[in-house]
């Protein structure tokens, strides 16, 4: 994938601005959910921002996995074109 997702958060007063989360898999996903987890834990984020960032993560998990299948939708026709055009006399 060649467009790269940013999730920027806007810095408060008095607080240092977080760098940018770059989200192009499930398993950046899995670790900005892990972050962020923890950053509520410690009381580094309130409740609305991390469930915003769920919210936002499910879209991107669903993203992922629709061009997973479109991606296999695309091989299986190849395959069936190839197996089709072959099989003609």
């Amino acid at each position: 994938m060649s467009n790269i997702v940013r999730i920027s958060v806007k810095a408060e007063e008095g607080k240092p601005k977080k760098r940018n989360v770059y989200v192009q898999s499930a398993s950046d996903v899995k670790r900005l959910l892990n972050n962020t987890i923890n950053e509520l834990r410690n009381g580094e984020i309130d409740s609305k921002s991390a469930n915003s960032i769920g919210y936002l993560a499910n879209i991107l998990l669903k993203v992922f996995e629709t061009e997973e299948v479109i991606q296999k939708v695309k091989e299986l026709e190849e395959k069936f074109t190839l197996i089709t055009d072959h099989s003609r006399p």
